[in-house]
């Protein structure tokens, strides 16, 4: 018995030997890229993305077949999980400069000045999780949106993370014509207060509810016209 112990330490201190020995190399070989993508880099930012980027592919490199070949549940969500995983590492950075780090998730900032969240004004609103869970839309493609400008996404008192206004989707994916008045009032929050809102112009009726009805250019140019 004592002897199969002694063999799995010896196992085991190789395997942490050889995966220190790849997260060395991955490192340095990462942050020769980055000096050459951006010779402006700060040696704090380049370490800390070369040391963590090394970490991250030499752990994964070195688990179970049976475990890398699960990976590839992952794959439609890597996008969202390195998103949430750097937001995190800056924030934890930036609150080490003045508190230090207490906990890796904080909490997000107080409600400044009064200032309304999408809990109280914006209507049924849900995180990624539910939208995948209830109405089939995918994570990724749901940040995919939101990055492009395709969808709402609003900051909320009970939840750390976006939350997206639900009546901005029809049929599994937002309603045509939302994209465009994002675009034309350059915020999406303005964006969704204006679609919300009952409109004179049209009867009391509001917005979205028009672009729900394929009234697209309609919408459209009534955004145009109001913010001009």
């Amino acid at each position: 018995m004592a002897t199969r112990r002694k063999l799995s330490r010896d196992i085991y201190r190789s395997r942490l030997a050889k995966r220190e020995e790849l997260e060395a190399k991955i490192a340095k070989l990462i942050g020769e890229l980055l000096k050459e993508h951006d010779p402006t880099l700060h040696l704090p930012g380049l370490r800390t993305a070369s040391e963590v980027a090394a970490m991250i592919a030499a752990q994964i490199a070195v688990q179970p077949q049976s475990v890398q070949r699960s990976m590839a549940a992952l794959e439609d969500h890597l996008t969202e999980l390195a998103t949430d995983f750097v937001a995190n590492v800056v924030e934890a950075a930036q609150s080490n400069l003045e508190h230090g780090i207490k906990r890796f998730y904080a909490a997000g900032p107080a409600n400044p000045d009064g200032l309304q969240l999408p809990d109280d004004w914006a209507g049924p609103v849900a995180g990624p999780t539910l939208i995948e869970k209830y109405f089939g839309v995918n994570r990724s493609t749901l940040h995919r949106w939101h990055r492009r400008g395709e969808c709402v996404a609003l900051n909320a008192k009970t939840s750390k993370k976006p939350v997206f206004p639900l009546k901005q989707f029809l049929d599994g994916r937002p309603v045509d014509g939302l994209a465009q008045v994002i675009t034309v009032f350059g915020d999406q929050r303005a964006a969704w207060q204006w679609l919300i809102a009952p409109n004179t112009e049209l009867d009391d009726e509001t917005p979205i509810d028009l672009l729900i009805e394929g009234e697209q250019d309609r919408v459209i140019e009534l955004a145009r016209s109001f913010q001009s």
